[in-house]
């Protein structure tokens, strides 16, 4: 494939009314590229991009599926349109043209969509991500079919017939696959059916597009979920047709955005008011817990992907355009604010370049990013961008979210002498639950501003009828009996927190059977911000808690203190070990983890899962063969490893610290789980000189790509069971030449998916150095 010549200007600044927004299409470009169709040259999309060492990029394919695919085109399409719509910008109007003619390529003669494309040029017709039949791609190529055919209209007739035509066959081959006025079955699916739908109704009021945006409106407004007593308050229930059980999934979920926009076609308030009021209802949880992943019988908070949140930012906005109402305006600014870091981390999920990255995790960004993720952080600024300048602030500025959702396993609960017991189980959230059997008091220290929150019980098995719950949490109390319902999240009570850490008490009795608590989740009933520079706090009540105004409102201060632990370098002192021609830093009593698991330890290791308590592991029978007396040699250095319980430590920033002597080099034993990670660690000379030196490490299964080598390689490893997989998985080991100084300390980065092993340092013999 040959790199398209055309080059935009990268960095595009949009500010004609609304909020000041710098869209950097930079990135966005580099994925941009000329594919083979069929034998025919298109302009697409790769699917991924993979982040190097160096911070640059390579292009990547979906292994299995393709190197293209209409889902990430017909996106960029839409992207391209919106921004022709405001600038009149001609290279915004060729790049939309020519996303557009790759979705057309794309189109069998039945009217439906084939996905992804191989790199041979060849479509790939079989594939479940791929073929036919009413799917994802389909509903997108219509929607950026049905745009561009209204955007062309008057100034490309000819090219708008062919797309309306386009969109039009693919239209009435999709609503061949209408079950009760929804596609599939599905209101995620359909409400992208409907928003083209929409488009193509705008220019020719077609009775059957009218038909079907009303059936499926309907069906739509039937699913929506009005329950204050539920966590899925105010969402649309997305599950398949045959699962009785409330299902919902932050990516895709443009169902209330289709109810708006229906209610305007069809002249029905009813379906503008009830997509206004469970917009504000469900924008409470989307606030306080960012764009979390799913909800079905347990809350999945993490990935957090800019899929998730573009959905809800599109509908915070087309809500505003259609009704004015500016807490609209205010929610979705403040939804934006998560790409600029308002988010668990703190960190921006968008990259110097106009890089969306591929997820925020619960301990890092995932910096690979591809088309998807990157297009939707641009289709989610130029929404922000259109906004009043005056919600500037809840976008960009230094913002500290006061309510933030509180999600505790309740496995590693403090259950004390309750009748319970840990069990492993696959489909649950930390891959395990709390077992129920009897009396249960599960206790846990957290932290709550003086609000009231909704304590909720992610229920998995059941095998009873009632419990009596009582939840306790310093003054404030709550008893509640509760008809256990299996793998549902029920609520059990109210309590309101007090600004300090306070034990929370979850407990209770079963009289016969017994059933699994998986999480319990702590919801806010409000929103409250803080903008820091202004020193003003935005509460946002739409729940009618008592405290507060109704609505949106502005108050001076900081209305929530809470206790805060004030995060220190850890500083721990070491002692040498000499041994066989090396020093070695005795780390065995700063060690956390137990990564490297014995026959006994392999269902209670954990390397690779910080959420939750149980995970993969080493197999320590494989590297005690390599092992001499406690010690693993490697090439020209060893290193003191231990495999009889903890073994390593996470990197938190730890500063390590010894008496001051003179040695050549330092290596150091580590590896990474979710992914490979590079950082900067400093070395510590007695006149207090310091160097700056890289350390990066690899995914421990994926072997080495940070510079690192291979200091042990494993054929396989324990799953979270202890099951063994036959996955090959590696510790690495990296060298780095001192200085001619006495070293006293090094301070470890801040990467707490890396762990460290052992650490190793080598004399310094009379003049080896170089001057």
């Amino acid at each position: 494939m040959k790199k398209a010549l055309i080059i935009l200007v990268l960095l595009i600044s949009l500010m004609l009314l609304g909020i000041e927004v710098q869209i950097n299409l930079d990135h966005l470009e580099f994925l941009r590229d000329h594919f083979a169709v069929e034998g025919e040259s298109e302009i697409g999309y790769w699917i991924y991009a993979d982040r190097l060492p160096d911070g640059n990029y390579r292009h990547a394919d979906a292994p299995g599926e393709g190197v293209t695919c209409v889902d990430d085109v017909a996106r960029a399409a839409v992207l391209y349109l919106r921004l022709f719509e405001i600038s009149g910008m001609e290279q915004h109007y060729d790049r939309a043209k020519e996303a557009l003619e790759f979705v057309l390529s794309m189109q069998d003669s039945d009217g439906d969509f084939y996905n992804f494309v191989f790199e041979d040029g060849s479509i790939n017709r079989n594939g479940p991500t791929s073929r036919k039949g009413g799917n994802w791609w389909a509903a997108r190529a219509l929607y950026a079919l049905a745009k561009g055919a209204r955007v062309s209209q008057n100034l490309d007739p000819e090219f708008s017939m062919r797309l309306a035509d386009a969109a039009q066959r693919c239209f009435r081959k999709i609503i061949g696959f209408e079950r009760d006025g929804l596609i599939q079955g599905y209101t995620d699916l359909s409400s992208v059916v409907l928003l083209g739908a929409a488009e193509l109704y705008s220019m020719s009021n077609d009775a059957l597009l009218g038909g079907f945006i009303k059936r499926c409106a309907a069906a739509l407004q039937s699913k929506v979920i009005q329950n204050e007593d539920s966590i899925f308050n105010g969402l649309v229930d997305e599950s398949s047709p045959s699962e009785p059980r409330y299902f919902w999934h932050g990516w895709g979920s443009r169902q209330l955005e289709a109810l708006a926009v229906a209610g305007e076609i069809l002249g029905d308030d009813s379906l503008l008011e009830i997509s206004t009021e469970s917009f504000k209802q469900s924008s409470l949880l989307l606030i306080n817990a960012g764009p979390l992943y799913s909800i079905s019988s347990y809350l999945q908070l993490f990935p957090q992907i800019a899929y998730a949140a573009e959905s809800a930012i599109s509908a915070g906005f087309r809500l505003y355009h259609l009704t004015g109402d500016r807490d609209f305006a205010a929610i979705t600014a403040l939804l934006g604010s998560w790409f600029l870091g308002v988010n668990k981390l703190n960190q921006s999920m968008v990259g110097k370049n106009g890089e969306g990255f591929d997820g925020l995790e619960f301990t890092h960004v995932n910096k690979n990013a591809g088309a998807e993720s990157t297009i939707s952080m641009l289709l989610s600024l130029e929404r922000i961008k259109r906004l009043p300048e005056e919600y500037g602030d809840l976008f960009s500025a230094a913002i500290e979210v006061l309510t933030p959702v509180v999600v505790l396993e309740a496995e590693s609960m403090r259950a004390g002498l309750s009748e319970s017991e840990i069990i492993q189980s696959t489909g649950v959230s930390g891959s395990a639950v709390t077992k129920i059997s009897g009396a249960f008091s599960l206790r846990q220290p957290v932290t709550l501003v003086e609000a009231s929150y909704s304590v909720f019980a992610a229920i998995n098995e059941a095998k009873t009828n009632e419990v009596v719950f009582t939840l306790r949490m310093g003054e404030s109390k709550s008893e509640k009996t509760i008809r256990i319902e299996e793998k549902t999240v029920q609520k059990l009570g109210v309590l309101k927190g007090n600004g300090k850490e306070t034990t929370l008490t979850v407990g209770g009795k079963v009289s016969e059977g017994s059933f699994d608590i998986d999480q319990i989740i702590l919801v806010p009933d409000i929103v409250a911000v803080y903008l820091v520079e202004d020193d003003v706090t935005i509460v946002f009540n739409f729940k009618g808690c008592s405290e507060f105004d109704e609505g949106v409102s502005v108050i001076d201060g900081r209305v929530f203190e809470r206790e805060k632990s004030v995060l220190q370098v850890p500083v721990l002192p070491v002692s040498l070990i000499e041994m066989n021609g090396f020093v070695h830093l005795d780390l065995l009593k700063y060690f956390d983890n137990n990564g490297i698991a014995t026959s006994d330890e392999r269902k209670t290791a954990n390397f690779d899962n910080p959420q939750g308590q149980f995970g993969a592991s080493y197999i320590s029978s494989e590297l005690e063969k390599a092992i001499d007396s406690g010690f693993l040699a490697v090439e020209d250095t060893e290193f003191m490893v231990n495999v009889d319980g903890n073994d390593n430590f996470r990197l938190t920033g730890q500063a390590l610290t010894f008496s001051a002597e003179m040695f050549d080099k330092i290596c150091i034993l580590g590896a990474a789980n979710h992914g490979d990670y590079t950082g900067e660690a400093l070395l510590i000379y007695e006149d207090d000189y310091q160097q700056v030196i890289p350390l990066s490490f690899s995914d421990w299964c994926g072997g080495p790509s940070t510079g690192e080598k291979i200091a042990f390689e494993f054929s396989g490893r324990y799953d979270n069971t202890g099951n063994t997989e036959r996955i090959k998985c590696m510790l690495y080991y990296c060298c780095i030449n001192l200085l001619e100084k006495p070293l006293k300390g090094i301070v470890l980065p801040q990467m707490p998916n890396v762990h460290v092993f052992a650490i190793s340092l080598s004399r310094a013999e009379p003049g080896s150095q170089e001057e």
